[in-house]
């Protein structure tokens, strides 16, 4: 004998695309905050000099992702973090970034603006 399943949503009618589309959309919605991008974008107008060779990698519940070409630059950078939370604060106001995440990446440069 095979169980029986009871379908308790009623039958909905056939809705219009233009309906089903918008629900998937609100749905998607992703909580993004343009700022993100123009710190990115923005970053060697404003960071420590210490922070010129770090590349911004993206902002993620709050914590900056930093990419550094090596090893002994990560740890350096570790005991500037403050300054530049404090840079980041002055630029975007409070909240934006409140953490910092160094990661090593040997093919991390940073962009050199074209003269």
């Amino acid at each position: 004998m095979r169980a029986k399943y009871l379908d308790t949503n009623p039958r909905r009618q056939p809705e219009e695309i233009s309906e089903l589309i918008g629900m998937v959309l609100e749905s998607a919605i992703v909580d993004a905050d343009i700022r993100h991008g123009q710190l990115a974008s923005e970053w060697a107008d404003f960071v420590p000099k210490d922070w010129c060779n770090a590349v911004p990698i993206g902002v993620r519940e709050g914590t900056l992702l930093v990419a550094v070409p090596d090893g002994a630059t990560a740890s350096l950078l570790r005991y500037q973090i403050p300054p530049l939370l404090s840079a980041i604060q002055d630029r975007y106001e409070a909240g934006l970034v409140t953490g910092v995440r160094i990661s090593v990446d040997r093919s991390a440069t940073p962009e050199m603006p074209s003269e």
